[in-house]
């Protein structure tokens, strides 16, 4: 997509499925591990500007920012217990999805 040499006899080799195998590349590479974070970070994302599927409970809650990273990637808040953890993955996954995604790969591991 951006050629680093001025040379046009492949300029038109990139067709849509090019297009889109590098805006997907982008996209996976956009994407982070649950990392812990301190109350202090979690409450000054929830502020930075309108969360976006904001749901929860008594025991954990999840909200997205508005503004995607890059493409269909998200920045993803969540507080599990008296935990707060943020990850970027796809705007799509569900509140279950996003605690169920920290219990396996943070909380279990924080268990052996």
């Amino acid at each position: 997509m951006y050629q680093t040499v001025c040379n046009t006899n492949d300029r038109f080799s990139w067709d849509s499925n090019t297009e889109a195998a590098y805006w997907l590349s982008r996209e996976e590479a956009a994407m982070t591990k649950p990392a812990e974070i301190t109350l202090e970070r979690y409450m000054d994302m929830i502020g930075t500007m309108y969360p976006l599927d904001w749901r929860g409970n008594m025991v954990n809650e999840s909200f997205k920012l508005a503004e995607m990273y890059c493409g269909n990637v998200a920045c993803i808040y969540a507080k599990v217990g008296d935990r707060y953890f943020e990850f970027r993955d796809v705007v799509t996954l569900s509140h279950e999805e996003i605690i169920e995604r920290i219990e396996k790969e943070v909380l279990s591991q924080n268990q052996k």
